[in-house]
């Protein structure tokens, strides 16, 4: 951990997150195996959850996290949020007061190349666990996303504004979102990726030496999504000020020394969809500090779940990408996404 800080050049932040609201309370955790979702159960688990239910496609890393948390009232549920009839199954028997939805594909790309996939799991997958646990009476839900939605211009901030929207469509519960950066130490994190070719001896591969993202660490991202359950309002996304982000060229060269390696950089150029700078808030979001003085709240505009049936996981990537990007854009009343015809 101390590491990792020294790597954000910045003091950990402190959310003072207040979990005793999750005593005593049903908590799924959707996306339990990940990087987050562990984290999530590890700290949930210390409020004494009523039941803590463990959702996620993968036996080996559920089991881990399940060994991973602490007390006695703690379940796996091996299910793949892709099956509406496993989640409206698992929903039903445990009835949930409490949702974390951290489920998704997140690797952008990927899905840049598939977009199909990020339709199946972070838009329709998502829809399914809204359904199953707006049956099951949930009172509050979490949906974790990334800054990528903020006037996306990816198929992975286009799936995940989406996931967003369909989120907020479901007021007046107290069910919200939380936008946050890359998140350090995780599975698939450019620190990961810098290890192996430092230990390679390998150059470090970057895309644009000016390219930056925030950053924040598992544990800091776990507290802000308790702490959202009990801040947030319906149709909000909450945001984390994260301070300044960070160059990835830096990143890496800090990361280089700290294992005493001076390293060579090969810049690869930006991807496709890819931002040279991030942004936490879209441009034509208004931000608002109502309860904590480094979390912002933002409104998300309601999309019916319904809208998204239409997309055509089975035509050309373009033509996927370009109706999950019009779902970003689509008004509330419209019957479908409204597809450019170019």
């Amino acid at each position: 951990m101390s590491d990792l800080v020294r790597l954000l050049d910045r003091d950990p932040i402190a959310v003072d997150a207040d979990g005793s609201w999750l005593t005593g309370r049903r908590v799924l955790v959707a996306g339990a195996g990940g990087s987050i979702g562990a984290e999530l159960c590890r700290q949930v688990a210390a409020y004494c959850p009523e039941l803590l239910v463990l959702l996620g496609r993968g036996e080996s890393t559920l089991t881990a996290t399940y060994q991973s948390t602490p007390g006695q009232r703690r379940v796996i549920a091996l299910a793949d949020i892709r099956d509406e009839s496993r989640m409206r199954e698992v929903f039903a028997e445990h009835r949930p007061e409490v949702v974390f939805h951290a489920a998704a594909l997140k690797h952008q790309p990927i899905l840049e190349r598939e977009p199909a996939e990020a339709v199946k799991t972070n838009v329709w997958g998502t829809a399914n666990v809204l359904a199953a646990a707006a049956d099951a009476g949930t009172e509050v839900l979490v949906n974790i996303s990334t800054d990528k939605a903020c006037d996306p211009t990816c198929v992975l901030g286009a799936s995940k504004r989406t996931a967003e929207r369909m989120t907020a469509w479901y007021g007046p519960r107290r069910w919200v979102s939380v936008r946050f950066g890359n998140v350090l130490g995780s599975r698939g994190s450019v620190l990961g990726v810098f290890a192996r070719q430092l230990a390679a001896g390998e150059p470090l591969t970057i895309t644009h030496p000016d390219v930056s993202r925030y950053f924040m660490t598992i544990p800091e991202a776990a507290s802000l999504v308790i702490h959202a359950g009990a801040i947030g309002q319906p149709g909000e996304a909450l945001v984390l000020d994260m301070g300044e982000p960070v160059k990835i060229a830096d990143l890496a060269r800090c990361m280089a020394a700290l294992m005493g390696i001076d390293p060579t950089i090969v810049y690869t150029g930006l991807r496709p969809g890819e931002k040279l700078h991030e942004r936490l808030v879209g441009r034509a979001e208004l931000a608002h500090r109502l309860h904590h003085p480094r979390i912002d709240h933002v409104q998300v505009p309601p999309l019916d779940p319904a809208h998204t049936v239409s997309i055509d996981v089975t035509a050309l990537r373009a033509r996927i990408t370009r109706q999950l990007s019009a779902c970003c854009l689509l008004s509330a009343s419209q019957p479908q996404p409204q597809e450019a015809t170019a």
